[in-house]
């Protein structure tokens, strides 16, 4: 039965496929993940195997090419879970991560890195918070500056999701004097004078890995650069939208199986 005037018979296939993935693969194990502090990378690649990891990217590439309102179906299914770390390691990758690459990258920068990030053996992380700037993305304090063939980037960046075992990180950087006037970077993991300065330690979400990222003269080629010079304030904006609206599906999804949860204890004690 369809819940909404707008749901498919599509939906429908991919909230069941969802579903099956949560009870085979997740549910069962993820309380050890809470303890490890990490969802298993072969779990990802698995989701990757199953079509789950480009819902919204373009197909060329591995994705599914589904329009926004699939997309939002998967991320309130996959909210299913019980287990907050896991849906956030994955909605970070998709949703949050990811669409900075699928909405700014150049052809060769899709296909280089694309098809390895919705086949789950490349994991993504955004680094845009800092110490003393999250929300206020203009407040930021990491530099990047063009020395001939390459950009030298130095920063902190804080809060970072999936920041301890990503692999590839789409950095926020200044560029320039004005307030808006920022860059976005693709930095791949080991790249010298890239360190996670440390894993932080949270109450909750305990299988979502957090960490600070540090950035001490790390050169990384021009071609590195993830859009326009300049614009990356207005690409943090606009991928802000996207978060949001999946972090509602996400909190949708939690309210539906608390409820669930709720009315069997209700009914059996």
């Amino acid at each position: 039965m369809q819940a909404t005037i707008y749901d498919t018979p599509d939906h429908e296939l991919l909230r069941d496929q969802v579903a099956r993935f949560l009870a085979r693969e997740v549910e069962p194990y993820a309380t050890a993940w809470e303890e490890s502090g990490m969802v298993p990378r072969d779990v990802l690649r698995r989701m990757g195997q199953a079509g789950l990891l480009g819902i919204a990217f373009e197909g060329e590439y591995g994705g599914a090419d589904a329009d926004a309102l699939t997309n939002l179906v998967f991320a309130e299914a996959l909210s299913q879970s019980t287990f907050a770390g896991f849906i956030i390691t994955v909605l970070v990758h998709t949703d949050m991560a990811g669409p900075h690459l699928h909405h700014a990258g150049t052809p060769a920068q899709k296909a280089k890195y694309l098809p390895r990030v919705t086949a789950g053996e490349l994991i993504t992380a955004v680094g845009i918070s800092e110490p003393g700037a999250g929300s206020d993305v203009a407040g930021m304090r990491t530099t990047a500056r063009r020395d001939g063939d390459e950009w030298l980037i130095n920063g902190t960046k804080m809060f970072i999701t999936n920041g301890v075992h990503g692999d590839l990180y789409f950095v926020a950087a200044k560029t320039g004097s004005a307030r808006h006037d920022m860059s976005m970077f693709i930095v791949e993991k080991g790249t010298p004078g890239f360190t996670v300065g440390r894993a932080l330690h949270k109450t909750g979400w305990l299988s979502s890995d957090t960490a600070e990222l540090v950035f001490d003269n790390v050169r990384i080629p021009a071609g590195n650069l993830l859009g326009e010079e300049g614009k990356g304030f207005y690409s943090v904006m606009k991928n802000f939208q996207t978060e949001r609206i999946a972090l509602g599906a996400m909190a949708i999804g939690h309210c539906t199986q608390a409820l669930k949860i709720t009315l069997d204890h209700v009914r059996q004690r």
